[in-house]
């Protein structure tokens, strides 16, 4: 396959995850809840749009605030406006959730809102010899994340744009 139709591509996909978010995201509001993290992928022989959604403030380490009857609520509010419009010419399914204890952490909010709680965070790229880092986020500045790791040792600045995949950990003290 020739590179810039891989390009075309991501360049749709990316295109197409960002008007879905548009449109998800003002729903989502009506039912006072954050957009915490929209997917749409291929699985098996069919395409599933994820969105993980939490009620505004709520701390995950007590309750999301998101119960079956709110994810059902914001379920079919979102899809009748996906079907009216014909938005998505593929076959999938549309999943509505909480994003439960260990949220991901997906914007630079997410880590100001959650200072001196415990992450995971998985990088691109090999920082000081490693892709995997757990700890308590320490700092946050507009181009990267300051984690404490767990001996209180070791300090590593993670910038925003190596992290790969990050989220909260459980932490029994909390509770």
């Amino acid at each position: 396959m020739d590179p810039g139709r891989w390009t075309r591509l991501f360049y749709f996909f990316t295109m197409e995850i960002e008007q879905l978010k548009a449109l998800a995201e003002p729903i989502v509001k009506e039912f006072d809840c954050d957009l915490v993290l929209l997917t749409f992928q291929k699985e098996k022989s069919d395409w599933v749009l994820r969105l993980m959604i939490e009620k505004c403030g709520s701390d995950p380490m007590v309750d999301s605030g998101v119960d079956v009857k709110l994810c059902t609520a914001v379920s079919r509010k979102f899809d009748e406006l996906l079907e009216a419009d014909n938005l998505i010419d593929k076959n999938y399914t549309l999943e509505v959730s909480s994003p439960g204890i260990e949220r991901p952490l997906t914007c630079k909010k997410d880590y100001e809102r959650f200072l001196g709680r415990k992450v995971k965070i998985r990088t691109r790229e090999i920082i000081n010899g490693k892709k995997r880092f757990t700890g308590t986020i320490e700092n946050v500045d507009d181009l990267a994340v300051k984690v404490k790791s767990d001996s209180g040792k070791d300090v590593m600045i993670i910038q925003f744009d190596t992290i790969s995949k990050a989220n909260l950990l459980y932490d029994p003290k909390r509770l």
